[in-house]
């Protein structure tokens, strides 16, 4: 009997300890809570660096296109030195010479003119200056002379203070031929006024430009190199004065 009841006690034992085995290591018998989810503002991983490609050099030679360049000045007198060798002369007839910081060109006849030059000599050129008639009639011619070869061959890119334009030619000794004879040009200030004057000698083109707009032109061959200078006549009244400053030429 007791030996019985000692196996039913070992076997009562054993059984406890099998069920034992059987639960969770807690002492608790519910399932084990869900892993956390991540949250929805994780950061992703940043995007790889791109490393910019090096700047393209900037080339050595010079372009091959050509490029426009400004007039280049040959001749400049502003008048304000009396010995930049311009004519000084003075007669009954009138008179060339240097005053008050400019170059003045006066006429005491009717039908006469008077012309000066620096004693240069140019090719093709492009001839400016300022011009301002101080006499009171405006019967009268000045302008610009260019390829002034010598007395007897040059040009003349005239206008008149009642608002005209000519292009005159001196060819071999010869009187004062017309290559274009006077047209009206609403470009030219009248009277006592002031009028920027360029004229273009270049190839066989004449053209005379007044404070910008084009005056006059024409064509003539005869004459290709030569001094510039400065012109001014009368016609039918008796005297006319004209004051020139800034004097350029320009190769085209």
């Amino acid at each position: 009997m007791k030996s019985r009841t000692k196996l039913l006690l070992v076997f009562s034992v054993l059984l406890i300890v099998s069920f034992a085995c059987t639960l969770p290591s807690g002492s608790s018998s519910q399932e084990a809570p869900p892993a956390p989810a991540i949250p929805s503002n994780t950061p992703l991983p940043p995007l790889p660096t791109i490393t910019p490609l090096p700047p393209t050099p900037e080339p050595t030679e010079e372009p091959t296109t050509p490029q426009t360049q400004a007039s280049q000045v040959l001749f400049y007198d502003d008048f304000s030195d009396p010995a930049s060798g311009w004519d000084r002369f003075s007669n009954e007839q009138g008179m060339t010479d240097y005053v008050d910081s400019a170059y003045k060109i006066a006429v005491y006849t009717d039908t006469h003119f008077f012309w000066a030059n620096p004693y240069k000599n140019f090719g093709d050129q492009i001839v400016e200056v300022e011009a301002t008639v101080i006499s009171t009639s405006t019967d009268n011619q000045y302008g610009i002379i260019c390829r002034h070869a010598d007395v007897d061959n040059w040009y003349a890119l005239e206008i008149s203070s009642d608002g005209y334009a000519a292009i005159r030619k001196r060819f071999q000794g010869s009187e004062l031929e017309y290559i274009v004879d006077w047209v009206q040009s609403p470009t030219i200030h009248l009277g006592n006024s002031t009028n920027n004057l360029r004229a273009e000698c270049i190839g066989p083109r004449l053209a005379l430009y007044v404070n910008g707009m084009l005056a006059v032109e024409g064509i003539d061959t005869d004459i290709s190199t030569g001094d510039a200078g400065l012109i001014a006549g009368t016609f039918d009244a008796p005297s006319v004065e004209v004051m020139f400053d800034n004097f350029q030429v320009s190769a085209p």
